[in-house]
Protein backbone atom coordinates (compact mmCIF):
# COMPACT_ATOMS: atom_id res chain seq x y z
CA UNK A 1 0.00 0.00 0.00
CA UNK A 2 1.47 3.46 -0.73
CA UNK A 3 -0.52 6.90 0.15
CA UNK A 4 -1.88 9.00 -2.14
CA UNK A 5 0.03 12.13 -1.07
CA UNK A 6 3.25 10.55 -0.55
CA UNK A 7 6.26 10.70 -3.47
CA UNK A 8 5.63 7.19 -4.82
CA UNK A 9 2.51 7.90 -5.93
CA UNK A 10 0.92 8.14 -9.93
CA UNK A 11 -2.44 9.14 -8.56
CA UNK A 12 -3.97 12.24 -7.59
CA UNK A 13 -6.85 13.53 -5.59
CA UNK A 14 -9.01 16.84 -5.55
CA UNK A 15 -9.92 18.77 -2.24
CA UNK A 16 -7.92 17.35 0.49
CA UNK A 17 -8.39 19.53 3.50
CA UNK A 18 -6.05 20.19 5.91
CA UNK A 19 -5.94 17.36 8.37
CA UNK A 20 -7.46 14.75 6.10
CA UNK A 21 -4.05 12.94 5.79
CA UNK A 22 -4.54 9.99 7.67
CA UNK A 23 -1.05 7.40 8.41
CA UNK A 24 -2.22 5.33 5.88
CA UNK A 25 -4.65 7.03 4.18
CA UNK A 26 -6.43 9.96 3.00
CA UNK A 27 -9.73 11.14 4.47
CA UNK A 28 -12.85 11.59 2.19
CA UNK A 29 -15.62 14.17 2.84
CA UNK A 30 -19.46 14.16 2.28
CA UNK A 31 -20.65 15.99 -0.61
CA UNK A 32 -23.84 14.97 -2.07
CA UNK A 33 -26.55 12.04 -0.99
CA UNK A 34 -29.17 10.33 -3.37
CA UNK A 35 -31.95 8.34 -2.31
CA UNK A 36 -32.99 5.23 -4.56
CA UNK A 37 -35.67 4.96 -6.23
CA UNK A 38 -37.98 1.86 -5.93
CA UNK A 39 -37.40 0.60 -9.03
CA UNK A 40 -36.03 -2.91 -10.17
CA UNK A 41 -32.04 -2.58 -11.16
CA UNK A 42 -31.62 -5.13 -13.84
CA UNK A 43 -28.26 -6.34 -14.78
CA UNK A 44 -26.38 -8.61 -17.30
CA UNK A 45 -23.12 -8.90 -18.81
CA UNK A 46 -24.59 -6.95 -22.11
CA UNK A 47 -26.15 -4.13 -19.97
CA UNK A 48 -27.62 -2.29 -16.55
CA UNK A 49 -30.37 -0.76 -16.08
CA UNK A 50 -29.88 1.68 -12.93
CA UNK A 51 -32.61 1.85 -9.89
CA UNK A 52 -32.34 6.02 -10.63
CA UNK A 53 -31.81 8.52 -7.77
CA UNK A 54 -32.86 11.80 -6.31
CA UNK A 55 -30.87 14.16 -4.62
CA UNK A 56 -31.48 13.97 -0.89
CA UNK A 57 -30.54 17.81 0.42
CA UNK A 58 -29.87 19.13 3.65
CA UNK A 59 -31.40 21.30 5.65
CA UNK A 60 -30.31 25.34 5.85
CA UNK A 61 -27.51 24.07 8.08
CA UNK A 62 -25.83 21.93 6.16
CA UNK A 63 -27.15 18.62 7.78
CA UNK A 64 -28.59 15.95 6.33
CA UNK A 65 -31.43 13.63 8.24
CA UNK A 66 -30.99 10.21 6.60
CA UNK A 67 -33.53 6.96 7.97
CA UNK A 68 -32.52 3.67 7.43
CA UNK A 69 -31.87 2.26 4.32
CA UNK A 70 -29.03 2.29 1.77
CA UNK A 71 -28.44 5.96 -0.45
CA UNK A 72 -25.94 6.88 -2.91
CA UNK A 73 -23.15 9.01 -1.45
CA UNK A 74 -21.00 11.30 -3.69
CA UNK A 75 -17.58 12.99 -1.93
CA UNK A 76 -16.03 15.98 -2.66
CA UNK A 77 -12.76 15.05 -4.30
CA UNK A 78 -11.84 14.10 -7.83
CA UNK A 79 -9.49 11.21 -7.99
CA UNK A 80 -6.95 10.23 -10.87
CA UNK A 81 -5.60 6.97 -10.56
CA UNK A 82 -2.08 6.21 -12.02
CA UNK A 83 -1.92 3.61 -14.64
CA UNK A 84 0.36 1.42 -11.78
CA UNK A 85 -2.01 1.82 -8.74
CA UNK A 86 -5.50 1.11 -8.04
CA UNK A 87 -7.44 2.02 -4.69
CA UNK A 88 -10.52 0.91 -2.46
CA UNK A 89 -12.83 3.15 -0.38
CA UNK A 90 -13.41 1.55 3.13
CA UNK A 91 -15.89 3.30 6.27
CA UNK A 92 -14.22 5.18 8.75
CA UNK A 93 -14.29 3.41 12.22
CA UNK A 94 -16.05 6.04 13.84
CA UNK A 95 -19.02 4.95 11.64
CA UNK A 96 -18.67 1.52 11.76
CA UNK A 97 -18.89 1.80 15.34
CA UNK A 98 -22.66 2.98 14.99
CA UNK A 99 -24.41 0.90 11.97
CA UNK A 100 -23.22 3.14 8.94
CA UNK A 101 -21.66 1.36 6.65
CA UNK A 102 -19.77 2.44 3.11
CA UNK A 103 -19.22 0.36 0.29
CA UNK A 104 -17.53 0.98 -2.93
CA UNK A 105 -16.03 -0.98 -5.76
CA UNK A 106 -12.30 -0.82 -6.80
CA UNK A 107 -10.98 2.25 -8.09
CA UNK A 108 -9.30 0.72 -11.70
CA UNK A 109 -5.57 1.98 -12.87
CA UNK A 110 -6.44 5.04 -14.58
CA UNK A 111 -9.86 6.23 -13.50
CA UNK A 112 -10.46 9.80 -13.43
CA UNK A 113 -13.65 10.77 -11.85
CA UNK A 114 -15.86 11.18 -8.85
CA UNK A 115 -15.97 9.17 -6.17
CA UNK A 116 -18.84 7.81 -5.04
CA UNK A 117 -20.37 4.71 -3.00
CA UNK A 118 -23.26 3.35 -1.02
CA UNK A 119 -23.98 4.49 2.64
CA UNK A 120 -25.89 1.60 4.30
CA UNK A 121 -27.47 2.82 7.72
CA UNK A 122 -28.66 0.08 9.99
CA UNK A 123 -29.86 0.78 13.61
CA UNK A 124 -31.59 3.99 13.38
CA UNK A 125 -31.55 7.23 11.75
CA UNK A 126 -28.82 9.53 11.79
CA UNK A 127 -28.05 13.18 11.30
CA UNK A 128 -24.54 14.15 9.35
CA UNK A 129 -23.44 17.36 8.16
CA UNK A 130 -22.24 17.89 4.86
CA UNK A 131 -18.12 17.91 4.20
CA UNK A 132 -17.69 15.42 7.22
CA UNK A 133 -15.46 13.11 6.96
CA UNK A 134 -17.01 9.56 6.21
CA UNK A 135 -14.61 7.29 4.50
CA UNK A 136 -10.92 6.52 3.57
CA UNK A 137 -9.09 5.95 0.62
CA UNK A 138 -6.48 3.07 0.18
CA UNK A 139 -3.97 3.63 -2.41
CA UNK A 140 -1.76 0.51 -3.76
CA UNK A 141 0.90 -0.50 -6.44
CA UNK A 142 -1.10 -2.67 -8.80
CA UNK A 143 0.25 -4.78 -12.16
CA UNK A 144 -2.84 -3.74 -14.21
CA UNK A 145 -3.33 -5.45 -18.17
CA UNK A 146 -5.39 -2.39 -19.41
CA UNK A 147 -6.23 1.04 -18.53
CA UNK A 148 -9.95 1.78 -17.03
CA UNK A 149 -12.58 1.29 -19.50
CA UNK A 150 -15.97 1.13 -17.26
CA UNK A 151 -18.95 3.38 -18.20
CA UNK A 152 -17.96 6.11 -15.25
CA UNK A 153 -15.72 8.59 -15.04
CA UNK A 154 -15.17 12.45 -15.15
CA UNK A 155 -16.89 12.78 -18.68
CA UNK A 156 -19.59 10.20 -18.29
CA UNK A 157 -23.38 11.04 -18.39
CA UNK A 158 -23.15 9.02 -14.83
CA UNK A 159 -20.98 11.49 -13.51
CA UNK A 160 -21.90 14.85 -15.05
CA UNK A 161 -24.90 14.96 -12.47
CA UNK A 162 -22.53 14.76 -9.28
CA UNK A 163 -19.60 17.76 -10.55
CA UNK A 164 -21.60 20.19 -9.96
CA UNK A 165 -19.60 21.83 -7.55
CA UNK A 166 -17.32 19.24 -6.92
CA UNK A 167 -13.84 20.49 -7.21
CA UNK A 168 -12.02 19.16 -10.40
Amino acid sequence: MIHILGSKSNSSLTGVEPGDSQPNAIDLRLDKVFAMNNVQFVIDNESKKHRGTYEWLPDADGWYHLNEGTYEVVMENIIHIGRDEAGWVITRSTLNRNGVFITSGLYDSGYHGVMAGAMHIRGGSVKIKKGTRVAQFLLFKAEALSGYSGSYGLNSEHDKKYTQGVIQ
